[in-house]
């Protein structure tokens, strides 16, 4: 498992940071494919994500460590609130040009779905 003092996401390496966004949009797809699918409330699916990423990282640490115990565990999962702790004050510092775009986006998106008027 990653040390604190390991760079996660490849921060200081523009190419991880490409591989890491082109990942992230590949993984959004397939979610909200599945969300459609299953008809998971917007509200329910972030905790859903949640619940899949700390089970992972469960796993993870179960299978990377030689001799797994639940102090490592624990341990292992203060990092993980590390990283997320970090991701999160990255998204809020883009919280103005995120609900710019998603305002652009909405409005697109009607402009979309409004019928046309007939030019006759």
């Amino acid at each position: 498992m990653p040390d604190s003092d390991d760079d996660v996401l490849g921060e200081n390496d523009q190419n991880d940071v490409g591989e890491f966004d082109r990942l992230t949009d590949l993984l959004f797809e397939q979610i909200s494919d599945f969300a459609d699918d299953e008809d998971v409330p917007d509200a329910l699916l972030p905790m859903l994500l949640l619940r899949l990423s700390l089970s992972t990282r469960m796993m993870a640490y179960a299978t990377s460590v030689a001799k797994p115990s639940a102090g490592g565990l624990k341990l292992d999962l203060d990092r993980f609130r590390h990283d997320a702790e970090e991701l999160i004050r990255e998204m809020k510092k883009e919280a103005e040009r995120f609900i710019a775009q998603a305002k652009e986006a909405i409005a697109m998106s009607e402009l979309e779905e409004a019928p046309e008027e007939d030019e006759t």
